[in-house]
This record gives structure tokens, sequence and C-alpha cells, in this order.
């Protein structure tokens, strides 16, 4: 499973561990590795070849598969060796938030081999129209509330098409309202809808090399409880759009062509198609921000010192 929607794919992800554990209620063959810990590579290995316990179904779940070369390539020899994609005693689960370019560039020879058509595949991308509409109600639901339609357009044109960002405020709304339905007075009274707006001007500000007020901007955010990775991931997302965007503009696209092609929400490609950026300095800084994350992924980097280096640099 793979897509840049880590919060939908992170869900099915422990959906998916859920059920297993119903059918097999001793829980000892479930396991969970995140493959930026170098350590955890030995003990994959030592995993896939021991024998399960009570001859259960083994389900082995991977993260940061990708992370390093060497890494993948271990795993995807690990497959082949162990002949995992035909036995029948234990599934291989990958998730990785990431698009099938960016996955194809750091492993093409893996990605080949967990998307071959043997195997069970799922793209995550964001979710757009009826699609989104429909999702943010069954969240709703998930939580004993509801939310009328009016409201729910309110919402996701406050929010866009972020998973992440409106699961926070779904809490926070379900919170407030309890098992009532959600209406728009609940919308305008408790969902912060210059978010998207306050990213931007985030972003503008590091692009424009206004160090005053992204330091600003930055310190607000954080002192107000914002967790740093969030605004990392939602710095990358913009970023990203913005690539997606300026290289479109280029090619001479409008922006009903770009929306079209892009499935974008409509105020973030009218705010990126807008943007003084070039398309070189978008995909400078996104670099910058990769870097940042990988590095923190690792255990490298302090994420918030990280953050003030790049909007002060």
């Amino acid at each position: 499973m793979y897509g840049p929607d880590a919060y939908r794919l992170q869900q099915t992800k422990q959906n998916i561990i859920k059920e297993y554990r119903k059918k097999h209620s001793s829980g000892v063959n479930i396991f969970d590795f995140d493959l930026s810990d170098a350590g955890n590579l030995a003990r994959l290995l030592d995993t896939v070849k021991s024998s399960s316990f009570f001859n259960e179904h083994k389900l082995v779940a991977l993260s940061n598969t990708f992370s390093k070369k060497v890494v993948a390539d271990e795993v995807g020899e690990m497959i082949g060796v162990h002949n995992i994609v035909s036995a029948f005693d234990i599934t291989l689960m990958l998730t990785e938030p990431s698009n099938e370019k960016d996955l194809a560039t750091k492993s093409n020879v893996l990605f080949k081999l967990v998307t071959d058509k043997k195997n069970m595949v799922k793209n995550f991308n964001p979710l757009d129209g009826t699609r989104l509409a429909q999702w943010v109600q069954e969240e709703f639901k998930f939580r004993n509330c509801s939310i009328d339609h009016r409201a729910l357009n309110k919402l996701i044109d406050a929010i866009g098409n972020d998973s992440w960002a409106l699961t926070n405020e779904i809490d926070k709304l379900t919170a407030y309202a309890g098992e009532r339905e959600i209406g728009i007075a609940d919308i305008d009274l408790l969902v912060n809808q210059s978010k998207e707006l306050n990213i931007f001007e985030l972003i503008d500000a590091i692009g424009s090399r206004n160090n005053k007020k992204a330091f600003e901007l930055l310190y607000c955010e954080l002192k107000t409880g914002r967790d740093p990775y969030y605004l990392l991931t939602m710095a990358a997302y913009q970023f990203r759009n913005l690539i997606v965007v300026k290289d479109l503009q280029r090619q001479k696209y409008s922006e009903s062509d770009i929306a079209t092609k892009t499935k974008m929400h409509p105020f973030v490609i009218k705010k990126a198609a807008r943007s003084p950026f070039q398309f070189e300095e978008v995909a400078q800084i996104y670099g910058r921000l990769l870097s940042i994350d990988n590095g923190f992924k690792l255990g490298k980097l302090n994420l918030e010192d990280s953050l003030y280096t790049l909007v002060t640099a």
C-alpha cells in the first residue's frame, strides 16, 4: 500500500492488523518493523526464517522499506530467497506514504517486485469530489455523529482534501457536538478556515527569504500547540503541489486545465498558480524539506530546530 494520503494508508494498515487479531487471537505472529531503524532489518530476516507459533499465519508489516537503497535491496533479496510471494504461511505488508515515481526512483527493482500483478496492491491518492465527501461522512459516522450536507461542503472547502487535517477537525467537531448533527454554525465556530492560507503565508515567507515573517509564523504555530511534523508534512505537501502546478504552468496550461488534469482543490491551484516562485526554487526547497523529513525519521535531527533553520537560512 502506497501513496501520499498517509492518514488513510495508516488507517487501512491498522484495520488489517485489527482483522488479523480477530482471526488469530494469540497475537504472537504479528510483527511490525520500521526499517528506518537499521537494527530492524536483522530482526525482520530472523522473523521470516523462523517458524510461527501455533502454526498460525504470520503477518509482517513493514514501513520505510524504501528509506535506503541497501535496505530495499535486502528486502527484495529476502522476498526472492524465501519465496514469500507464493508462501502460504506468511503475508508481507508494506506501507509507504510516497508516490509511485518516488518509490521507483529509490528502488525500481523492489517496487516492480511488490507491485507485480500476483500481489495485492493499493494506491492511496488524496480523495476528491464525491469520494472525499463520502469518506468524511463515514468518519463522522464512525464517531457516532453526522453532518448536514451544507456543513460538509463548508468543512471540505475550508480544509481541502488533507485527510490528516480533516480528521483533526472531525475529532474536534464531534468532541464538541457529541452525537447530534453537525451544522454550519459548528463549522463557523470551531474550524480554522484560514489554516491553508497560513501555511501558504509561511511558504511564501520562506521562498521570499522574509526570515522575520517566516520565523514569526512558525513560532506562533508551534506555540499554539501545532505538531511540528504536521507543519513539515503540510509544507512538503504544498511545495509538492507547487512543483506540479509550476511545471504545468510552464507548459502553458491554464488554471482550469490544471484543475482538470490534477484534480487538486481550486483554492490550492489558485494560490499555487499565482505564487511568485520559479519551478527551480520550489524544487530546491522541496528537496530540503525531504532531507529534514528523512533526518528526523532516522533520529538524526531535532524537528523543531530544523524547521527554524529552514525558515532562517
